[in-house]
């Protein structure tokens, strides 16, 4: 199927799943604030390595896969998954003020700001406390084996193809997953773990067609819908990612992630009087680890010249983020425009 075709079936899939979305435009003076993504690459980047530690992860019935995602300007720049020990390596990090995030099982589990050493690597052990991998686990977040029953031999092949993602194995996962699929075609999950894997290897196609069948399957399933979504994003197909996103914070309304990448969507396109409100709802959701999205929101308000309504977000930023590297420099912006 052609890439027009797809895109008409997916667009005919969700909007059955939801309302239509209805255009809205922005005023001429309204400005995205979206700042361009910096290509990594030379001496202006560099190396983060170290081990995430999960607390009580030995009792755990299986060892989830974790992420670790770099934002710079709260868009995602590069990324990399942790081995089964929890150690990790990232490579082309930029240089910059920058936003390190852990997803369990893509969940969001910790987010800190980084300011990047001017020369060398950067080690950093990271310790995710039990509480917040409870909090974590809300409905169509987490893996949701148990909304899927498979045989038992599926289920064997399923977990040798998750210890081989996290052992950075992907050709094995992909052969296992490929069947487990053979057996048993509607397995959803199945799809969107083959999905995963395409994504990382930035196989946009193949990520795509895996998604469009998961979703297929089961039309709210939120793991397929919100990695759609930042997948279409990633490869600046926003109106797409626009339709999908909205389905996946449709899907899971707790989802802060979803919100936030919808938010970025709806600025990609210069619709900022959108993206302000789903901007606000991920920091609803997620006060502390979205906190960076009110410098997102002060770029939109200072662009289109509400000087009081972005020193507001400045305020609410440093009152989250009082250890800013930026501190001076957005202290300054509120004293000019109180």
């Amino acid at each position: 199927m052609n890439h027009f075709l797809r895109i008409i079936s997916l667009a005919f899939l969700l909007l059955s799943f939801s309302l239509c979305i209805m255009a809205q435009s922005d005023e001429s003076r309204a400005a995205s604030g979206l700042p361009f993504r910096i290509e990594p690459g030379g001496s202006s980047t560099m190396v983060i390595s170290g081990k995430v530690s999960l607390e009580d992860a030995d009792q755990m019935a299986r060892k989830p896969v974790i992420s670790m995602i770099v934002l710079l300007n709260g868009v995602p720049v590069t990324r990399a998954n942790a081995q089964a020990s929890g150690l990790y390596t990232i490579r082309d990090v930029p240089r910059q003020v920058i936003t390190l995030v852990v997803e369990v099982d893509g969940a969001e589990v910790s987010r800190q700001s980084l300011v990047a050493p001017t020369t060398g690597s950067l080690n950093l052990d990271i310790d995710v406390p039990l509480s917040m991998l409870s909090r974590s686990a809300k409905p169509g977040v987490v893996s949701a084996r148990e909304f899927y029953k498979r045989p038992d031999s599926n289920t064997a092949n399923f977990d040798k193809a998750t210890e081989a993602i996290k052992a950075g194995k992907e050709a094995d996962a992909i052969k296992l997953l490929d069947a487990v699929l053979a057996s048993d075609p509607k397995d959803y999950e199945a799809w969107t773990e083959l999905g995963n894997i395409y994504f990382r290897k930035k196989s946009i196609d193949n990520a795509e067609a895996a998604y469009f069948k998961a979703i297929e399957l089961k039309r709210d399933y939120f793991l397929a819908l919100i990695n759609l979504g930042k997948l279409y994003f990633s490869a600046k197909r926003y109106d797409d990612a626009i339709l999908v996103l909205t389905n996946a914070t449709k899907a899971n309304e707790g989802s802060a992630d979803g919100f936030h990448f919808l938010g970025e969507s709806y600025l990609a396109v210069k619709k900022g009087s959108l993206a302000v409100p789903a901007m606000n709802k991920a920091i609803e959701l997620a006060p502390t680890e979205k906190a960076d999205l009110h410098l997102r929101l002060a770029a939109l308000y200072d662009g289109a010249n509400l000087k009081k309504r972005a020193a507001d977000e400045y305020k609410l930023y440093l009152a989250k983020r009082p250890d800013s590297p930026d501190k001076a420099k957005y202290e300054k912006y509120i004293a000019d425009n109180k």
